[in-house]
């Protein structure tokens, strides 16, 4: 096998340095060997990190029959019929048939709640003690998510979904079941997570069986599953009800979804309408409160960029509410949110399966070598970022960023499709966060990272409301 170097530690070994330290072990090994490099984790295909821009374009332009969906990068929460496990032509009609509601007016007739649920969830933050910030932050995009995607419309529907689709999303995200995935390999941990489900939803056969049920609901993972397994039922009986009575003037994108038609006018099945709707989950509420994690991390120890940021907001809006349409005009806000997704991205690459054997600079890898563009360390190359270790909004202001240097989305055919509604959704809650609350960082210092799921958080993030 012909492949670049990379480290000499053992798999379980790199899984662990990698779990502890992800920022930190890409760059080290970057630095040792290279802008392309091995990495091997127990139980994976190989994984050639690329951190050269010529390469990196080279692989976002690969066509359909070049790559395959990767199921090792993709979170133990998503089903078989997620988007981002779907190939081909399958990959082509869901993708086709999930975008609308990402974009234009509909994604636009969110703006207001997402403000809404921004001001509401500060309104309850205490004052003149320091608060978790990233916990608020996760509030506000699940709530999103609930009002948005799933069309949670009074409170007693929302804690009827909410309070098991976070024991679920918690329960995944911890570090024993990243270190699960690593270890056993993440499709491995998906399927047993599913037979925990599964075991959930129905009632137990045999006298043993229901002897040890109460034993079995207790531990830890089956718990997990059955909070799983309840989300799951309460997807598929709104999706079957708006199939049968309409949707009337619901405007979320499970209604949306419920209603949808392919090309040839069949509807989506409704287990592959629940697979996406949990992408959606997945994709839109731990990646983007972590995003706007870092955002905030940055910018609230940093005077003069705070500074910018709130004379943008009066110039556009006054000493008065934020008007929640016209965020996306806020020029100096998205580029800090650009800049934070360059110095501190979510996810430290973009993984892409390779189909067939591919040339890369001097080494032909194999088919079924897993192909990494490594966002952290290109993104922080010097020889393409002046200062590439200073937070400088202003750098994203001159024009468009090329995607083989700057891809916190992705890129080429696999360009994550949430990408404009998340963008759209954070302009407004950073906006609205800073124009409603005057929040001081606890701590001057940037947070450590830590991997949440598959993606990197800050391990803390606490501020301070004043009075």
């Amino acid at each position: 096998m012909n492949l670049p170097p990379g480290p000499a530690a053992t798999p379980l070994r790199q899984a662990i340095e990698f779990g502890r330290d992800p920022y930190g072990y890409l760059e080290r090994s970057a630095s040792e060997h290279g802008p392309i490099f091995t990495l091997r984790l127990p139980g994976d295909p190989p994984r050639v990190v690329v951190c050269e821009p010529a390469e990196i374009r080279r692989i976002f332009a690969m066509k359909a029959d070049e790559i395959r969906a990767c199921p090792d990068g993709i979170p133990v929460n998503l089903g078989k019929h997620t988007l981002l496990l779907l190939d081909g032509e399958a990959h082509r009609r869901d993708r086709q048939l999930l975008t609308p509601p990402l974009h234009g007016d509909r994604l636009r007739s969110y703006a207001q709640t997402m403000h809404d649920v921004t001001v509401q969830t500060l309104a309850a933050l205490p004052r003149d003690t320091p608060i978790d910030l990233h916990r608020a932050l996760q509030d506000i995009t699940l709530e999103v998510i609930l009002r948005c995607v799933f069309g949670v419309r009074d409170d007693a529907e929302r804690d009827r979904l909410a309070r098991p689709l976070v024991a679920w999303l918690d329960g995944t995200f911890v570090p024993t079941a990243f270190f699960a995935g690593m270890v056993l390999g993440w499709g491995r941990v998906r399927d047993g997570l599913d037979r925990a489900a599964a075991r959930a939803a129905e009632p137990p056969h045999g006298a043993l069986a229901r002897l040890l049920a109460p034993v079995r609901r207790r531990l830890p993972w089956n718990r997990v599953g059955a909070a799983k397994a309840e989300v799951m039922a309460l997807l598929r009986t709104d999706l079957q009800r708006c199939r049968a009575d309409g949707i009337g003037d619901r405007v979320d994108i499970l209604a949306t979804l419920a209603q949808a038609r392919y090309d040839d006018g069949t509807p989506i099945a409704i287990d592959h309408a629940i697979d996406e709707l949990v992408t959606m989950l997945v994709g839109g509420h731990e990646t983007t409160a972590n995003t706007l994690a870092w955002t905030l991390a940055h910018v609230l120890p940093n005077a003069e960029v705070l500074a910018r940021l709130h004379a943008e907001l009066r110039e556009h809006f006054g000493d008065g509410a934020v008007d929640p349409a016209r965020c996306q005009q806020l020029r100096y806000l998205d580029a800090c949110l650009d800049e934070a997704m360059r110095l501190t991205p979510i996810a430290p690459a973009v993984p892409r399966l390779l189909a067939r054997d591919h040339q890369l600079g001097a080494w032909t890898l194999p088919a079924g070598t897993i192909l990494f563009p490594c966002t952290y360390v290109t993104h922080r190359r010097a020889d393409l970022w002046p200062e590439p270790t200073a937070f400088r909004p202003e750098r994203f202001l001159d024009g468009k960023v090329s995607t083989d240097r700057y891809f916190p989305f992705g890129g080429g055919r696999r360009t994550c499709i949430g990408m404009t509604f998340a963008r759209f959704e954070m302009r407004i809650v950073l906006a609205s966060l800073l124009a409603h609350a005057e929040l001081r960082a606890v701590e001057r210092a940037l947070p450590p990272a830590r991997m949440r799921g598959l993606t990197i958080a800050p391990a803390h993030l606490r501020a301070q409301r004043s009075a």
